[in-house]
């Protein structure tokens, strides 16, 4: 059985940047979203840490154990001191060689605030809820122990950090939408930025998801905020091509590495202060990662393609954080069920053709984990494999216990009535809108605002088709 095809939009419209940009809509190229399926999750281990009846002095892990150890050479480089902090904050730094196993406590409390952490070629990056903590001044320990998560024995070393954590609004970013804001010609290029805003507010979006490719794209975006977009209300997420910046999937992934980080850091100078997310990469699954099957098994992938891709998502996360540690960063799929993906970078798998793949690899962390789903995929928490109901929303919450935006979502294209469109819009923020809080879901990024197939408005810039209205009236009526 296979899965209806679905379309795929910014990651090869953009093929090279500016000359072959087209000047009217493309069609998004189609790819095949599953074919033979099969179960292919994995549970992550639960965190280190002994159990009341140990000794709390036996217990690697404990925030009790007395410091045994110092080292310079463990050190925290983000979030700097002093840092105003919200959401989800990444805890970074150097563990050399003698800390096996980092984790994070909140000073006053005496909680663990960021889970066990194995360092990677001696770096650790451990994602730190802070809506969970009370607003206002707070004290990070950050541990590191000589022996592994859970086990008694070993020493303890601590890196403090003080960080002001600010309140957050909830739901203030959750109704958002995709466009091409920075486009060098087209609609997106002669409508100005004032009128897409426009659009936007109209809507009722907060947060306009726009993909940049070079410096030069990314300086538009920054002119938009500096501009028209200044004290809107209306916040701007950069999602970062690579493959219009020539991103050689086939290539090493050391090669990957370095122009996934010359991208971040190209892409974040301008952007500065400006915005406080950025999405690393656009659906760079779904062009001959995913080998045979649906996405959900370590042997559907391409040991071929694979070191490209892990090297620059890899390469863009730590250019966006060397410019901008305090911006969070966000990593996609585009292929329905290729959550597995997801979950190999995040535990250092590596695809050989087997059930179980290579374990060892630099383990990869984000701020928050970004998905897309649309209509020709079903219903999100039923997703289809081997023959029974897949919540993929369950499986991203249990594996990552990270904030959830589903940075694309809509009809099926072409295929739909304008009535049908309109239908689903409704039907999906109404499911989507249900869920925020069990899932913790923060944004979702329709796609898009103006497009002949997808889009609210039609390639012209001003004929709104019924899913505008749709969309309009659920949030007015909807407010989060």
């Amino acid at each position: 059985m296979t899965l209806p095809d679905r379309s795929k939009n910014q990651q090869d419209l953009l093929q090279s940047v500016p000359s072959l940009v087209p000047a009217a809509s493309v069609p998004r190229r189609k790819f095949l979203a599953g074919l033979v399926a099969g179960a292919g999750s994995i549970a992550l281990s639960a965190c280190g840490g002994g159990s009341s009846a140990d000794s709390p002095a036996a217990v690697a892990n404990d925030a009790s154990v007395a410091n045994r150890a110092t080292s310079s050479s463990f050190t925290v480089t983000a979030p700097k001191a002093n840092a105003t902090v919200s959401g989800t904050v990444t805890v970074t730094g150097t563990a050399g060689s003698n800390w096996v196993n980092v984790c994070v406590f909140d000073h006053a409390s005496g909680a663990k605030i960021g889970a066990d952490t194995k360092p990677s070629s001696g770096k650790f990056a451990i994602p730190i809820d802070t809506t969970q903590l009370s607003t206002g001044s707070h004290q990070f320990d950050v541990m590191g122990f000589t022996v592994a998560a859970g086990q008694p024995g070993g020493t303890k070393t601590t890196s403090s950090v003080t960080v002001t954590v600010a309140s957050t609004t909830s739901g203030a970013l959750f109704y958002g939408m995709n466009g091409h804001l920075a486009y060098p010609n087209g609609i997106y290029h002669t409508m100005s930025a004032a009128a897409q805003l426009a659009l936007l507010q109209d809507l009722g979006v907060t947060n306009y998801r726009v993909d940049v490719a070079d410096g030069g794209m990314a300086q538009t975006v920054a002119n938009a905020l500096t501009g028209a977009f200044a004290g809107s209300g209306v916040a701007i997420m950069p999602v970062l091509n690579p493959v219009s910046a020539g991103w050689d999937q086939t290539g090493t992934e050391a090669a990957a590495y370095t122009l996934g980080y010359n991208l971040g850091v190209a892409c974040t100078t301008p952007l500065k202060g400006l915005v406080k997310y950025i999405e690393c990469g656009n659906e760079l699954d779904s062009d001959g990662l995913v080998t045979n099957g649906d996405g959900s098994n370590t042997s559907n992938y391409s040991p071929a393609i694979w070191p490209a891709f892990r090297g620059v998502i890899r390469g863009m996360i730590d250019g966006v954080k060397a410019v901008d540690p305090t911006i969070q960063c966000g990593v996609n799929v585009g292929i329905p069920l290729a959550y597995r993906a997801l979950q190999m970078l995040w535990t250092g798998i590596t695809p050989d053709g087997s059930a179980n793949g290579v374990s060892g690899a630099a383990i990869l962390r984000w701020d928050y984990t970004t998905y897309h789903w649309y209509q020709s995929s079903g219903d999100i928490q039923c997703g289809w494999q081997n023959n029974a109901c897949l919540n993929v929303l369950q499986v991203l919450k249990d594996s990552f216990n990270l904030p959830i935006w589903l940075t694309e979502w809509g009809w099926s294209g072409a295929q739909d009535t304008p009535a049908q469109a309109a239908s689903y819009v409704t039907a999906a923020l109404t499911e989507y809108r249900s869920l925020m809080s069990q899932y913790n879901i923060q944004s979702i990024m329709m796609y898009c605002l103006i497009d002949p197939d997808y889009g609210l408005v039609q390639e012209d810039g001003v004929t709104k088709n019924p899913a505008y209205t749709s969309f309009k009236q659920f949030v007015a009526a909807n407010p989060v």
